[in-house]
């Protein structure tokens, strides 16, 4: 039997390759796919592979997985001494037998025809000799979920394309030049089958899911149409986007496209180094805020610290800015110098300092140092915590408007240990601000610190000092009085002194007495 085992960052991950294999062999030779993740104890994965006894056993091998997949193969080999190892996927493209001393195939390249090929001569007995696999009919591909228990929990990925027209230098996709496309009767027919099940997430994994536009705004049109609860994920070039395409995403149902949009860097300099001087950063900037004042798509955008020629100043200006476009998410990356990328085999041109083993992040390069990557990595934890995960966001959105985004956060990370347990972490937080008197009146400062702890936190999460008077207790428990039980049931309740909202988005503040109910992500207003 030929064993094909996925070893995923997360349990609700799944491995498009193995099932791709297992559909296009099944009727080959006898084979079976396992699915596991990194957070599994080692022994367990290896008694359950041991206990099937397999012949021949492929594992995919990504970044994320390498050190697990390392002491499971040497575990596989010495439990299954006859049992051949065949390793496959990104991580290994580049690599010989002499990289991995337990495996005895490396599969570079596209691994469809490969095993199809292996299944066939091992199914007769006959000898097999590797060689590089390149450029499979997509139109072949088999629909990877088929047949098999859909669980509406776990992420769903989809490809309708492969390929990439960009030479962006830290990209493993740069490599493949060829962008070659799915049919559409079949991607229809496909992720109709998910929709219908009530898949929660889908996530199309082509690079540019937007390089043809005609083509993206079918598909796109089509979720619309046949999407349920089901949201979908799309990777997009913000430059390539037009009026067409953006219209099409701004009457979709609300939350129904999450786009990740690759920014990387607003400095011209850095982009054209990177194989992205085809970016029109005015038309970047045009049409993200098109997406945003859309209102319908959930937006995360993308930085990656560490590129040639942006100093540490300068990359705080492209976060600065990334960050007052108050897209639903940022993330602050970091340069990865993957095994066949240009840029890593351009490391002694810009100095790169880079870890040897997985994922291969920088430490430095001859524009920023060590110490400013560190303060960065610092500022992203926070960023994280108190922007992406709303854990005070309306505080930040507010003092925004006095001090640059990136000067806040880089302030905040010399007082904060966002290591710190909630509580803590909390009033550390409130102090900080207070100390560093980032936002000056002490009322607002009380009311939208109350408001974004209420937001996502339980009320005796409030710093001590914010903590409810006994007069603001009694008069929310006055107004409890006034409103149904079903409403209140599993709400929490706060009492502010000026209407929150209209201060953020209008910049007004209205003063006076104001109940809010917080309530399953969901907040809804009550003037006195």
């Amino acid at each position: 039997m030929l064993l094909f085992i996925g070893i995923n960052a997360k349990y609700i991950h799944t491995n498009i390759a193995i099932r791709y294999f297992y559909h296009l062999c099944k009727d080959i030779y006898p084979c079976k796919f396992l699915e596991f993740n990194i957070n599994q104890d080692l022994n367990d994965i290896l008694f359950r592979i041991v206990e099937e006894n397999p012949k021949y056993i492929a594992i995919s091998v990504y970044i994320w997985n390498v050190p697990y997949v390392k002491r499971l193969i040497e575990g596989i080999k010495k439990a299954l001494k006859d049992a051949k190892i065949i390793l496959g996927g990104p991580e290994v493209y580049f690599d010989s037998l002499e990289d991995w001393e337990y495996a005895d195939f490396i599969v570079s390249g596209e691994g469809e025809q490969f095993f199809i090929e292996f299944c066939d001569a091992i199914s007769k007995d006959k000898e097999f000799h590797i060689k590089s696999y390149n450029y499979f009919d997509m139109e072949k591909l088999p629909f990877p979920y088929k047949d098999e228990k859909i669980d509406i929990n776990r992420v769903y990925y989809y490809e309708t394309s492969r390929g990439c027209t960009f030479r962006c230098s830290y990209c493993l996709s740069s490599l493949d030049k060829k962008v070659r496309f799915t049919p559409l009767e079949k991607v229809f027919d496909d992720v109709k089958y998910l929709f219908n099940r009530g898949v929660r997430l889908l996530k199309f994994v082509d690079r540019t899911f937007n390089i043809d536009k005609e083509r993206a705004i079918k598909i796109i049109e089509f979720c619309k149409r046949y999407s349920k609860d089901t949201q979908v994920h799309l990777e997009i070039e913000p430059s390539l986007l037009d009026d067409d395409i953006i219209s099409v995403l701004n009457t979709s149902k609300e939350g129904l496209f999450r786009l990740e949009i690759g920014v990387q860097s607003f400095k011209s300099n850095t982009l054209k180094a990177i194989g992205r001087g085809f970016i029109d950063l005015k038309k970047v900037d045009k049409n993200i805020k098109k997406l945003i004042e859309g209102g319908k798509c959930i937006l995360h955008l993308d930085l990656i610290a560490g590129l040639p020629y942006e100093h540490f100043e300068e990359f705080k200006g492209s976060l600065d800015k990334t960050i007052l476009y108050f897209a639903d998410e940022v993330q602050l990356g970091f340069l990865k110098l993957l095994k066949g990328t240009r840029i890593r085999n351009e490391a002694e041109v810009y100095d790169y300092k880079y870890y040897s083993f997985p994922p291969y992040e920088v430490i430095s390069n001859r524009f920023i140092s060590y110490p400013e990557i560190y303060r960065l990595k610092q500022m992203e934890s926070l960023l994280d915590k108190l922007y992406n995960r709303k854990g005070l966001f309306w505080t930040l959105r507010y003092i925004f408007k006095t001090y640059k985004p990136s000067e806040v956060f880089e302030k905040l990370s010399y007082e904060v240990d966002s290591k710190k347990n909630v509580r803590e972490f909390l009033d550390d937080l409130y102090r900080a601000i207070l100390r560093l008197n980032l936002l000056e009146n002490f009322n607002i400062l009380k009311n939208l610190f109350r408001f974004d702890v209420l937001n996502i936190y339980p009320e005796d999460y409030l710093p001590e000092e914010l903590v409810f008077s006994d007069e603001e207790k009694e008069i929310i428990k006055s107004f409890k009085k006034t409103k149904p039980r079903e409403m209140l049931k599993n709400a929490k309740i706060g009492f502010f002194y000026f209407d929150i909202e209209d201060l953020i988005k209008k910049d007004a503040l209205k003063e006076g007495r104001f109940i809010y109910i917080f309530k399953e992500g969901t907040r809804e207003r009550f003037p006195l």
